[in-house]
């Protein structure tokens, strides 16, 4: 029998993501669990993804972007940072966009994985303040999705 892991879902506006930020720092304390960050997107956006055999083999990706953040495990959270996964809609290359745009990866960052159909991974310095990690992604999440936004966002955090 499997268990079904609990949510708690948080919606913010940023700049106040003081509240993700303590769940995230909670789920590092735990070093388990992840949470999920979505942009508020508006109505008569089209984000359904493509449908049929073309879908399956296309690079096309929903236009919306979804980041992961994901704690080191207990014995490791000293020396090793969050894992931050960023799908989004723009192709590869995203780390060169975004900085153009006024994003860069924060210093003590390290770049695992910038790939057009499997997003961005990177891992955080071992010392990243939870807040500012959600921050970033919001930042990041912003600059690469491709349809109108609400500003509003929303986290679902999935509990140890």
């Amino acid at each position: 029998m499997t268990s079904r892991r609990q949510t708690r879902t948080i919606e913010f506006t940023p700049p106040d993501v003081e509240s993700v930020g303590d769940e995230l720092a909670a789920l590092r304390e735990a070093g388990e669990g992840w949470l999920n960050l979505l942009p508020g997107v508006v109505d008569d956006a089209d984000i359904n993804p493509p449908v049929g055999l073309f879908a399956f083999f296309g690079t096309r990706q929903p236009p919306v972007t979804m980041a992961t953040v994901m704690p080191a495990r207990l014995d490791k959270r000293n020396v090793e940072g969050m894992s931050v996964g960023l799908m989004h809609p723009t192709g590869g290359k995203a780390v060169a966009r975004l900085a153009e745009a006024g994003v860069v990866v924060p210093a003590g960052w390290v770049l695992r994985q910038d790939h057009p159909r499997r997003g961005l991974v990177l891992r955080t310095a071992p010392d990243a303040v939870p807040a500012d990690i959600v921050t970033w992604c919001v930042q990041a999440g912003t600059t690469l999705c491709l349809v109108d936004m609400t500003g509003q966002w929303q986290a679902v955090v999935y509990l140890p």
